[in-house]
C-alpha cells in the first residue's frame, strides 16, 4: 500500500541511528534549555539517516512529507493521534506499552499512512493478481487426451483471427509525402515520423511471428523456442516476449495489448490523412516524453522573437474541463492530450480541483488537459497546486516517468503527496 515509488532496504540500524540520534538532540536542547530543533530533527532524519538511500526525488519529496506531519510539535500536544482512532502508546512503563501493542489490529488502516481507503483494495488485487497469475504458470501446456480442439488447433484459430485484424503495413513514401504536405521537418512532424517508424517495427514483427507460427504449427517449419514461448503464450491470452520486446509495452493481457497497438495505429493513420488532431491521445505514443519536448519546441519558435531557448522553457498544464468528444479546434498554443487517469483521487470538474476518490473506484479520468509551455523564471508557484507526476503505467519510477501536471487543489499538497496521487497514461 506505500505510495513509494521504490522499495529500499530500510533496515533496524537505521531505526537505531534515528532513536540515538533524538535522544542525543533532547538532551542536548534540555541542557541548553531550548525547544526541539523541529527543522534540524527533519534534516537529520528525512534527509541523512533515511533519504542517503532514497534514489527517487518523488520518494524523497514523499518521505519529507512524512516528516512534516509526524516530526513536528503537535506529536508533543496532549490527545495527539496519528491517524483519527489510533492514539500513540500511553504511559512510559514496559507492561503499558506491551499491552498497547497488544491491542493493535494486525492489518493497518490505509489512513494510518495518509492513504485512501482504496489502498488496501488496490493491495489485495495485486496479490490475487499474483496469485492467479502463479496458477496460470504452473498449468500443464500440453493438451490432454480428453476430446475436442487441441491447443494447437485453439492457438491456431486465434492467430488466423489476429491476421485479419491487424492493420496494413505503412508505405514509406506515402508517410514522408503526408508528412510533406503537413509543413514538412517540423518538431510534431519529425515525432510524427518517429512513431510511425516504431510502430511499423512493431507490427513487422507480430505480423512475422504470427505467419511464422502457423507455418510451424501445421508442421511446414521447425517450432523454434520463440515460436514455442509464442504459441504458449497465445494459448494463456498472454503477450509473446517477442512482441513485448518489440513494442515495450507492459500489459496485462494479449487483448488489452492488441487494442492498444491497433489505437495507436489508429491516430497516427487519422494525423497523417486528416492533419494534425485536434487533440492527442497521450498514451498513444511510445516515446510521450519527446513528443512533449517537441510541443516545447513548438512554442519556443512562436516566441522565436522573444528569444526563447529550449532550455529556458518548461511544461504549463491546465485542466480545461471539456472531454475528448468537446474539443472542436486545437488551442492557439501547446497541444490537448486525453487519455489520462488519476490515481489516489478524482477530478471535481464544477469545481476545477482535485477531490478525495469515490470509495471502491480506482481510477477515474482526467479531462483534457492543455500542455503549453513558459519561461521557468516566469512561472508562477502556487501554494495550493499539487506538482503530480505522470507515469505511463502503474509501475512507477524509472522510464516510466513521463512529466509533471499542477493540477489545482483546495488542500495543502501534503494531503496528496502521502496519498501517492498521480496521473497514469494507462492502468494496465
Amino acid at each position: 500500500m506505500s505510495p513509494l515509488v521504490r522499495q529500499y532496504e530500510f533496515s533496524q540500524a537505521d531505526l537505531s541511528a534515528c532513536v540515538n540520534y533524538m535522544q542525543n538532540h533532547l538532551n542536548m536542547m534540555e541542557t541548553k534549555k531550548r525547544p526541539v530543533d523541529w527543522i534540524t530533527v527533519n534534516y537529520m532524519v528525512c534527509d541523512v539517516q533515511y533519504g542517503g538511500k532514497i534514489t527517487d526525488d518523488w520518494d524523497r519529496r514523499l518521505f519529507n512529507t512524512y516528516g512534516q506531519a509526524w516530526l513536528a510539535p503537535r506529536i508533543l500536544e496532549g490527545g495527539f493521534e496519528v491517524y483519527p482512532g489510533d492514539r500513540v502508546a500511553p504511559g512510559t512503563d514496559s507492561d503499558g506499552y506491551k499491552k498497547f501493542v497488544e491491542g493493535l489490529p494486525l492489518i493497518d488502516d490505509p489512513g494510518l499512512f495518509g492513504l485512501h481507503s482504496n489502498a488496501d483494495l488496490v493491495f489485495r488485487t495485486a496479490q490475487t493478481a499474483d496469485v492467479l497469475g502463479t496458477v496460470l504458470d504452473i498449468q500443464p501446456k500440453e493438451g490432454g487426451g480428453g476430446g475436442g480442439a487441441t491447443r494447437e488447433e485453439l492457438v491456431l484459430a486465434q492467430v488466423e483471427e489476429l491476421m485479419t485484424k491487424l492493420p496494413a503495413d505503412f508505405k514509406g513514401d506515402e508517410v514522408k509525402v503526408a508528412i510533406r504536405s503537413q509543413g514538412g521537418p517540423k518538431p510534431l512532424n519529425i515525432c510524427l515520423q518517429q512513431e510511425v517508424d516504431r510502430l511499423q517495427k512493431v507490427l513487422t514483427v507480430v505480423r512475422s511471428s504470427l505467419a511464422n507460427l502457423k507455418l510451424a504449427i501445421a508442421g511446414t517449419i521447425v517450432m523454434s523456442p520463440d515460436l514455442s514461448n509464442a504459441l504458449d503464450a497465445l494459448f494463456m491470452a498472454r503477450v509473446p516476449a517477442a512482441w513485448a520486446k518489440a513494442s515495450q509495452l507492459q500489459s496485462p493481457s494479449l487483448g488489452v495489448w492488441f487494442g492498444n497497438i491497433l489505437q495507436r495505429q489508429e491516430q497516427l493513420a487519422g494525423w497523417l490523412k486528416s492533419g494534425r488532431p485536434h487533440c492527442f491521445w497521450l498514451t498513444g505514443f511510445f516515446n510521450p516524453q519527446g513528443f512533449l519536448t517537441a510541443n516545447r519546441q513548438e512554442v519556443c519558435r512562436k516566441h522565436a522573437k522573444e528569444n526563447w531557448a529550449l532550455d529556458d522553457v518548461v511544461n504549463l498544464t491546465k485542466v480545461v474541463n471539456m472531454e475528448k468528444a468537446e474539443v472542436r479546434r486545437p488551442p492557439d498554443e501547446g497541444i490537448y492530450v486525453h487519455g489520462l487517469f488519476l490515481d489516489g483521487c478524482k477530478w471535481d470538474k464544477p469545481g476545477n480541483k482535485l477531490v478525495d476518490s469515490t470509495p471502491k473506484v480506482i481510477y477515474s479520468e482526467l479531462p483534457v488537459l492543455l500542455v503549453t509551455g513558459c519561461l521557468a523564471a516566469e512561472k508562477k508557484a502556487d501554494a495550493y497546486s499539487y506538482a503530480c507526476p505522470c507515469y505511463a503505467n502503474p509501475k512507477r519510477g524509472g522510464l516510466n516517468f513521463i512529466f509533471t501536471v499542477d493540477l489545482r487543489s483546495e488542500d495543502p499538497p501534503q494531503k496528496w503527496i502521502l496519498r501517492g496521487v498521480a496521473l497514469l497514461a494507462s492502468t494496465a
